[in-house]
């Protein structure tokens, strides 16, 4: 946490830098924020792990904010389609993590350290899975370059603005603000104070061209990337609510978007068909977006005159809607037509099963889940799903197997250690705790994790593999909070961080 003269700075400098940031909230709230240290600006290294840890920190405070959304299915399907962008780009010390942003404005923006969000506003306003990968390929550019480091190694004034747009950017993600902090944030990455437009387009083309490598090599079509572009000046100059973040953060000229065509010339012609995933994902996040009401409307519009992508997709999109409406029959009703025009795919069992929970019908959800997990027996969003419903139903014993399966292929997933901590809830306070820490840990929320693991540390129990698994917990988390600690150039006990970052009751 930054003394409150270092926070008045910020807010001057991010003020003379002409950024658009909704006021920030009155200092006396301040000191309850999680923020992420930014080191000392006389520092000129800039190693991974600082922007890793940058990184980490601003993803943080936009979801104690509450402004990443919480939908396996729409994370899945990001993180499946960056990592194929992505393979071209390996760099070391870089894990790239993609999550949707719940806005509603179209954007996206690159946080040191990997960390990539995609509003979503920008999904359901993409017209082809290639215009998305086109986004997500530019994004990765910009980390696999560096830029927020090669912009920091300019100069020290350079340095300052950058890390107090970052730290801005989290103070707005913790106002609530999503447009002010995607807004603080990618200024803070794409400009300088000398320079602006030269550093701006510099990294821009370069990532434009980077980008465009990325995208040839997983097999889409390039001529997305300027055609996205050009299609958001062209709904610019007839809406600017929309497409304005977007130009805003990533400046878009003519001279730009010609650049990109003839630069598509000498890279290979791939069509590619949309991926049912992609279909999926975009109707799914249009209920969220525009509203079960409107969604339903758009939907059947679309029936009407024939006027989609994809015809099973938009019936399930109608399906999503009237199960948001709570109308399980008619979603039950666009849900069959939708089968009948798509392959098999997980997010059809998903929703058949969500429509008969809604519908109160437990034996048909069970034998929805039990059909998807035969199909699809690696599908994470389909297991987490069973297992909540498993939950509900009081069924704890087979919630138990099916978490342990889950966990033995994927132990480091944070929601699965916040299922397991729902089902020891009331019943073992050690594993409770422990599977709260875990989950805390896994979302990088340290002194949280600490303050669990202390917890259970307390708590009875005989269990040995356990204890020393939390021991072992706490060993390294002893670690990572004094760095941090020696980082914030502070002496503080490991019990103060808890505090500050101090986590809530399993769901």
């Amino acid at each position: 946490m930054k003394p409150l003269s270092s926070l008045f700075a910020v807010t001057a400098l991010v003020g003379a830098l002409g950024l658009a940031v909704a006021p920030l909230p009155a200092l006396s709230a301040m000191s309850t924020y999680d923020l992420p240290d930014l080191g000392e600006v006389s520092d000129g290294s800039f190693t991974a792990a600082d922007e890793a840890r940058i990184g980490r920190g601003v993803v943080r405070a936009m979801r104690g904010a509450g402004e990443i959304a919480d939908d396996a299915e729409l994370t899945s399907y990001l993180n499946e389609l960056g990592g194929r962008l992505a393979q071209p780009a390996a760099t070391a010390g870089i894990n790239y993590s993609f999550f949707v942003v719940d806005d509603r404005s179209i954007n996206a923006f690159a946080l040191p350290g990997g960390y990539i969000g995609v509003n979503s506003g920008l999904i359901l306003s993409s017209q082809s899975e290639a215009e998305l990968a086109s986004v997500l390929a530019h994004e990765i550019a910009h980390v696999a370059q560096r830029h927020m480091a090669r912009m920091k190694a300019a100069s020290a004034p350079n340095q300052l603005m950058v890390l107090a747009a970052i730290l801005a950017g989290a103070l707005a993600a913790k106002s609530g603000n999503g447009e002010a902090t995607i807004g603080v944030l990618n200024a803070g990455i794409g400009l300088s104070i000398q320079n602006q437009l030269s550093y701006s387009r510099d990294f821009e083309r370069e990532s434009d061209r980077l980008g465009m490598q990325y995208l040839a090599s997983a097999g889409f079509d390039v001529r997305a990337m300027p055609s996205f572009f050009e299609r958001m000046q062209q709904v610019n100059r007839h809406n600017d609510n929309n497409a304005y973040a977007f130009l805003r953060t990533h400046p878009v000229t003519v001279e730009r978007i010609s650049e990109a065509q003839n630069r598509s010339l000498g890279l290979p012609l791939k069509m590619r068909a949309d991926s049912v995933d992609y279909l999926l994902a975009r109707e799914k996040l249009r209920v969220s977006v525009q509203g079960a009401d409107e969604a339903a409307r758009f939907e059947q519009s679309a029936l009407k005159n024939r006027q989609f992508l994809n015809e099973g997709a938009t019936w399930f999109g109608l399906a999503t809607a009237r199960l948001a409406q709570r109308r399980p029959s008619e979603a039950r009703n666009a849900l069959s037509e939708a089968k009948s025009r798509l392959p098999g795919h997980p997010m059809l069992f998903a929703l058949d099963a969500a429509i008969a929970r809604e519908a109160g019908d437990k034996a048909a959800a069970r034998a929805a889940y039990r059909a998807g997990r035969a199909a699809y027996p690696n599908n994470r969003a389909l297991a987490l799903a069973e297992i909540d419903f498993l939950l509900d139903a009081g069924e704890r014993d087979a919630a138990a197997e099916r978490l342990h399966e889950a966990l033995n292929k994927r132990n480091a997933d944070a929601e699965l250690y916040r299922l397991e901590a729902r089902l020891y809830a009331d019943q073992d306070r050690l594993r409770y705790h422990a599977a709260l820490g875990n989950a805390f840990y896994f979302e990088m929320r340290y002194g949280a994790a600490m303050e669990q693991f202390q917890l259970a540390n307390k708590a009875p129990g005989d269990d040995f593999y356990l204890r020393s698994s939390i021991e072992a917990r706490m060993r390294e988390l002893e670690k990572i909070l004094r760095e941090d600690a020696g980082k914030r150039g502070k002496s503080r006990s490991f019990e103060g961080f808890a505090p500050a970052e101090k986590g809530h009751p399993a769901r």
